[in-house]
């Protein structure tokens, strides 16, 4: 028993392995894709959609934003700002005394007037932090900051833009000729948390983390996420804005110099200052925003990306920094290489083992869907939580090697079925002829035929079982609809079902059998009502071997047989094909091939099947099936 179950198992296990190996093909060929890079683009575009698909944050924003818009420059004159219109700004801000204002103005040259006292102004301001470009490789594009401002209240506000043109990274620190340079973000963060007496550690710049009070930035690596084999200048992290989806409260500088505002907006707050108008283009992209403070002017015409001022990614990198530090958010974290791809590949077999164990084309592909559904579920529910884990890949990798393994597990399953059709229609073609006539030599041997009389009827039958592996090669290569009966007696099954039946009947009777030997009346039968209804080419195969079986049966067993009754005719609604004799009868309670072979040509025909005595002699053997064109139980099984 278990030898019989390990050999099943073995053979199985075989032919899995058959299916499967083009699928765990597709898998390593997908890890080498996305090791190479090239889907690095559709993770970023997937990460962005995701993102941007998060609930709203409902973390406290410790940020304002005062936007310089275009009715702004108006007012003032246009761009550049006046210095002596920002002394006025930072004046009114300073009244209501907010923990740090950043000018995120570059200020390299004086704009007259005020000049002197915006000089003054920023050196005297011990929270005021400035802005100067510092990381460019070619120095003739850095903007230097303000002269009077003192170098622990500089920062840089020098962005790394992905291929894509698209924002996903904030660099925090950077090495520099000139020492160690921290960002615009940074530099407001850190004494933002200052503030609330959480320490910043200069120090940890140099190792792979910033450490704010128990809280780490983790560095951003070459992999990390989608990103292959980045470019990792600096100190950078990656945008967590999941968890940032709404606006900053934003004034503008109008409202701040008529004092239209709260006092509770500024007091103890990270006062940004920067340019929101369009005219100025201190713009960006990103796609993993819902709204930034330009979208509703320009979402009719760059409906799929987003234009975010670069004041708004200030504020979001200073405000990331400070939720991670006051554990209001995660950062966004990520596996390592080696779990990515482990993820990458458990998908791919997924969709293999989902293929090889439903074996249903429909099932198939509606288990690739759903399962599709939970992985971008899974990515999706993941970033909420603060990881970002690969998508893209993995989705690829179980529709891909799903759907090869589906499609070359359909291929062998209909090469299977070919061949279980191809041994049952050479038991049909062998049980219906030379068996028969060999039930005919045995039961000659109890008879005393003559030695002559027996070495024709074993001739035929050598003739008969040669002849059928000709026809069985013929018919398997071409896959022609034919039924084989006796040497060159070979029915096309695409003629009418009437025809067929006609010469399944003269056929079998002209075989030498005990049975027919005596007889003496027949019924001709009339085949021609069944041409009221269509019959498939499986179903007029079933007719015929079904007549051709009842007759062998008369020719085999009914030994003394006088009469042959073969009718073919309606009853009610259905269609009856009966054949009676009035031999001896039978009395066997054996079922043989015969009885299985017209038991599955009734279901098949959505009828039945009955062989019963006939009084006061004889045996009645009937096919009953119903006259409406309902074959679907039949095809069903086809396919």
């Amino acid at each position: 028993m278990l030898i019989a179950l390990w050999q099943q198992f073995r053979q199985q296990a075989i032919v899995w392995c058959e299916v499967a190996l083009p699928g765990l093909l597709i898998i390593v060929l997908m890890l080498l894709i996305r090791w190479t890079g090239l889907l690095q683009i559709q993770e970023w575009m997937a990460f962005d959609s995701l993102s941007s698909r998060c609930p709203s944050s409902t973390a406290e924003h410790s940020i304002v934003i005062v936007g310089i818009d275009e009715a702004d420059l108006d007012r003032v004159g246009g761009f550049p700002i006046p210095d002596q219109t920002l002394v006025d700004l930072l004046k009114t801000l300073q009244r209501y005394s907010p923990a740090v204002i950043g000018l995120g103005l570059f200020r390299d040259m004086p704009v007259q007037p005020g000049h002197d006292a915006l000089a003054q102004m920023l050196a005297q301001s011990s929270n005021l932090v400035g802005v100067e470009m510092a990381l460019n490789p070619e120095p003739s594009l850095n903007i230097k900051p303000p002269s009077m401002l003192p170098s622990e209240r500089i920062g840089f506000v020098d962005v790394s833009v992905d291929e894509d043109g698209k924002l996903r990274r904030m660099v925090l620190a950077s090495q520099t000729e000139q020492g160690m340079l921290y960002s615009f973000a940074l530099q407001l963060a850190q004494r933002y948390l200052a503030s609330q007496n959480i320490p910043f550690q200069a120090e940890n710049f140099t190792s792979k983390s910033i450490q704010l009070g128990a809280s780490e930035l983790s560095q951003f690596q070459a992999s990390s996420g989608g990103y292959i084999r980045a470019k990792t200048m600096g100190h950078q992290a990656l945008f967590n804005f999941c968890a940032a989806q709404s606006l900053f409260q934003t004034l503008s500088l109008t409202d701040v110099l008529q004092q239209n505002f709260a006092p509770e907006w500024i007091r103890d707050r990270i006062v940004i200052i920067g340019m929101t108008a369009p005219s100025v283009k201190d713009v960006f992209f990103t796609s993993a925003l819902r709204e930034t403070l330009s979208s509703r002017l320009i979402s009719r015409l760059i409906p799929a990306t987003q234009l975010i001022y670069g004041v708004e990614v200030q504020a979001h990198a200073a405000n990331q920094i400070i939720n991670i530090a006051l554990t209001r958010q995660p950062q966004l974290r990520v596996w390592a290489d080696a779990w990515e791809y482990l993820w990458i590949a458990s998908w791919g077999l997924l969709g293999i083992m989902l293929e090889i164990l439903l074996q249903s084309p429909w099932r198939s592909v509606l288990s690739l869907v759903v399962a599709t559904a939970i992985l971008i579920g899974i990515s999706f529910f993941a970033l909420i939580l603060g990881w970002w884990i690969p998508l893209v890949p993995a989705g690829l990798a179980l529709n891909g090697a799903g759907l090869v393994t589906a499609f070359l597990e359909r291929n062998l399953r209909f090469e299977l079925e070919y061949r279980r059709v191809a041994v049952e229609r050479m038991y049909e073609a062998i049980h219906n002829g030379p068996l028969q006539h060999l039930a005919v030599v045995l039961r000659s041997l109890d008879e005393s035929n003559s030695p002559g009389e027996l070495q024709q009827q074993l001739q035929s039958l050598n003739e008969e079982l040669r002849s059928i592996f000709q026809h069985m090669r013929q018919e398997m290569l071409t896959r022609s609809d034919r039924l084989y009966l006796k040497g060159n007696l070979i029915l096309d099954l695409q003629a009418p079902i009437s025809e067929l039946l006609y010469q399944v009947y003269n056929y079998t009777l002209e075989i030498q059998a005990p049975g027919f030997a005596e007889i003496q009346t027949y019924i001709s039968p009339d085949f021609e009502v069944l041409k009221r209804n269509h019959f498939s080419v499986k179903q007029k195969r079933g007719l015929c071997l079904f007549l051709q079986e009842a007759l062998w049966n008369v020719g085999k067993h009914a030994i003394g047989t006088t009469r042959l009754d073969v009718m073919c005719l309606r009853e009610g609604n259905n269609y009856v094909l009966r054949v009676t004799d009035n031999g001896p009868g039978s009395t066997s309670v054996h079922e043989g091939q015969g009885t299985k072979q017209a038991k599955v040509i009734a279901w098949e025909l959505g009828g039945r099947f009955q062989r019963r005595s006939h009084y006061p002699k004889g045996t009645i053997c009937e096919l009953i099936f119903p006259m409406q064109r309902n074959w679907l139980k039949g095809w069903v099984r086809v396919q």
